[in-house]
């Protein structure tokens, strides 16, 4: 009888892998503590994680998932049969049939992975870009406190490691230039399918490919760099249909004077971790430019005016600052060598904050499906829909419009309007906000038509029943700390938007 000899090589991969675990653990414990309590954050916060564009997200899926991609408006009122190029239509389908197979637990999880996924890349990228252990663990603070709406569920979520993935390649090629800078192509022609953000990330790909244009050796990658980048943008089944979508959204918008995040920063609570983190790279960019690579030099600085022009765009300077920071940091503040001692005291601490981490997540998870609709529970939309009937009209405030269309299918066609603001033109825009506001001359040409009306709270409700234009036979259907909704009489009318 023969007998077969198996190698013994693949036994020894578990303690080799146990090897480089604790190795790493030892080394950048602060990284796994800060990433870990971030995750921790999300983790306690998974309801606060929806907002208006989640819904969003999901009620797009579902049309792309029953009825292939949509060209007009079949969703909402207002803007029934208008031409729509839902270029998110991927991301939009991603999240939607993770919600069918998981529920929202699985959709805000996907969610929470996409943005420790960018942060734990944007380490990785640091560090093999020369970092040092502190420094990089630092730059993965920058993100969620310069930006912490990017932990918010949207379509935006898919694209967060593909930032990271294009702007890490763009700077490992500037300090060793090769062939695998044109993985870059094929992230952006995915991208394209995801997130309007791809137009930067092809800008900046196509930039950088114009400074290798110099060396005859790189010639042929830059023009494939210079020519490709913006090939990829139309690389979706809208084809070239999607320019005129890019030159709606970013040559003269007219969401940069209706919509907080298109507009500038302003100094507030909210920003300040940006502003901090800005002044900080500025300051030590002009101290030790060389720090970085060339193609970081004039990207970061790229990014930090778009981040200054709309708020919108702070999410990509703060994650492309995690990369680039800690080097600058450095030639500021080298990091003393860390020693046996301080080695096991990081691999214990970063064994007990993985542990701890895992057994809160796994906590959250387990916990029922009703506490994360806490806020807003169906039985508020199924009343809302129930007291609209058949043929009632829905004029709902826009951060609760794709909520009740997602809850409530049967209302398409019947929401006044929704945040897809891009539909609409700039003297429409203004319509809505004096609608809004309960501006008395807009409410008696369009709000009169709707049976039921939605406010973000209670207080808003009041705002604009002290204008009178609700009218006297009003009923409270909804009163909870974030939605308020009464049915009224309508009365004729003829809305012109």
């Amino acid at each position: 009888m023969s007998v077969i000899a198996f190698p013994r090589r693949p036994a020894r991969a578990v303690p080799a892998l146990l090897t480089r675990t604790a190795g790493l653990l030892g080394r950048d414990a602060l990284a796994v503590l800060i990433i870990g309590a971030w995750t921790a954050l999300l983790a306690l916060a998974m309801p606060k994680l929806l907002v208006q564009d989640s819904w969003l997200s999901l009620v797009d899926g579902r049309l792309v998932a029953q009825h292939g991609l949509p060209h007009t408006d079949t969703l909402t009122l207002w803007t029934l049969g208008r031409p729509w190029t839902d270029q998110q239509w991927g991301a939009h389908l991603v999240l939607y049939e993770l919600t069918r197979a998981g529920g929202l637990r699985l959709l805000i999880a996907f969610s929470i992975a996409c943005v420790l996924t960018a942060l734990v890349t944007a380490c990785v990228a640091t560090r093999k870009l020369g970092a040092t252990p502190g420094a990089a663990a630092l730059g993965a603070l920058l993100p969620l406190l310069g930006s912490p709406w990017l932990t918010q569920v949207r379509s935006q979520s898919l694209a967060l490691p593909l930032f990271v993935a294009v702007y890490a390649l763009l700077a490992f090629d500037a300090r060793s230039p090769g062939r695998r800078v044109l993985l870059v192509l094929p992230l952006l022609a995915l991208w394209a399918n995801l997130h309007g953000s791809v137009v930067m990330a092809a800008g900046l790909t196509s930039l950088y490919g114009l400074t290798l244009l110099r060396s005859s050796e790189h010639r042929l990658r830059a023009a494939a760099l210079v020519v490709g980048a913006p090939l990829c943008v139309l690389a979706t089944p809208y084809g070239f249909a999607v320019v005129g979508y890019y030159k709606l959204m970013l040559v003269s918008s007219p969401l940069t004077h209706f919509v907080h995040e298109w507009q500038a920063p302003t100094v507030e609570k909210l920003t300040a971790g940006l502003f901090a983190s800005a002044f900080a790279v500025v300051a030590f960019w002009a101290r030790h430019p060389r720090a970085v690579t060339s193609f970081e030099r004039w990207a970061i600085a790229l990014l930090l005016v778009a981040a200054m022009a709309a708020l919108r765009n702070a999410i990509w300077f703060e994650l492309a600052a995690a990369i680039t920071f800690p080097r600058l940091l450095d030639a500021t503040w080298r990091m003393r060598p860390q020693t046996d001692g301080v080695r096991r005291v990081n691999l214990f601490l970063g064994l007990a904050v993985t542990a701890g981490v895992l057994a809160l997540v796994v906590a959250q998870l387990g916990r029922p499906q009703s506490w994360l609709q806490r806020d807003l529970p169906p039985s508020a939309a199924a009343a809302i829909a129930h007291a609209a009937g058949p043929t009632g009209i829905v004029l709902s405030d826009d951060e609760h419009a794709d909520w009740l269309l997602w809850q409530e299918p049967s209302l398409a066609g019947r929401v006044a309007y929704d945040v897809r603001f891009e539909l609409f033109d700039a003297h429409e825009l203004e319509m809505l906000t004096r609608l809004q506001r309960g501006s008395t001359p807009v409410w008696n040409a369009c709000g009169n038509v709707a049976s039921i009306v939605t406010f973000p709270t209670p207080a808003d409700r009041q705002r604009v029943a002290r204008e009178g234009v609700l009218g006297a036979h009003v009923r409270t259907l909804v009163a909870l700390p974030g939605l308020a909704a009464v049915a009224r009489e309508t009365k004729p009318g003829r809305c012109p938007l």
